[in-house]
């Protein structure tokens, strides 16, 4: 069996993620109308901080705003946005990404619309021309909202697949990316399910201190483990 099916399998059988420890999966389900503009916000606001943060700065930017809207954010001082975001961190840096975020957005609505119709390629080259958009964000925002086979690296996921064998430390983004994009068949359901749980596991078992491998159920597949002996 393909190794990563099968940790697919066995994660699916030992987590039950509460969506509101994530927070593109906290506005795709709470939101009847998808806003495009607060999902790639919330998912920027969660660079560098944890997702529980990020939820808490952008109902606080909701608070401040009323309506988080390209239009509201730019009528709305920055003394005001950083107080909101204030909570994930890196303040000044945040600010900076949110208004021109939102200037990107009244500039291209356009291109907003047609997005979800480009190849992968191109639709994710666009999203990473705008201000504050890595690859990651790019990623989480085409696999997640878009439906777009790709596929998102942060630190808990390269901690589990470079424990396990699947990766290395200083392998580059985009080849982990790439492998497991292939080994999952570019199934777009399998990819954000296999997403969300391995987070869900190096947040909780595959720590990156202190990991909790007697509890691990990926263990007996575990080069790490194998090696150390938990």
């Amino acid at each position: 069996m393909n190794i990563l099916i099968d940790i697919l399998k066995r994660l699916e059988t030992r987590y039950k993620p509460d969506i509101n420890n994530f927070i593109v999966l906290h506005l795709l389900t709470n939101n009847i109308v998808i806003n495009h503009f607060e999902i790639m916000l919330g998912i920027i606001l969660s660079q560098n901080t944890s997702d529980k943060n990020a939820i808490k700065a952008l109902n606080n930017l909701r608070s401040a705003l009323g309506k988080i809207e390209p239009e509201t954010v730019l009528k709305t001082s920055m003394d005001v946005i950083a107080n909101a975001v204030r909570v994930a961190g890196i303040t000044n840096r945040r600010v900076k990404t949110i208004y021109e975020l939102a200037k990107w957005f009244i500039n291209n609505r356009d291109i907003i619309e047609k997005l979800a119709l480009l190849d992968i390629d191109d639709a994710r080259n666009i999203l990473m021309q705008i201000y504050g958009v890595g690859p990651k964000t790019a990623d989480v925002y085409l696999l997640m909202v878009l439906h777009k086979p790709s596929f998102p690296i942060d630190t808990h996921i390269r901690r589990v697949l470079t424990r396990i064998g699947l990766a290395s430390q200083n392998e580059s983004y985009e080849n982990v990316r790439k492998r497991v994009m292939k080994m999952m068949n570019n199934d777009v359901d399998s990819l954000k399910k296999l997403h969300i749980l391995l987070i869900e596991h190096g947040r909780n078992v595959c720590k990156a201190k202190k990991p909790l491998c007697s509890e691990c159920v990926l263990k007996d597949l575990c080069r790490y483990y194998n090696l150390f002996k938990y």
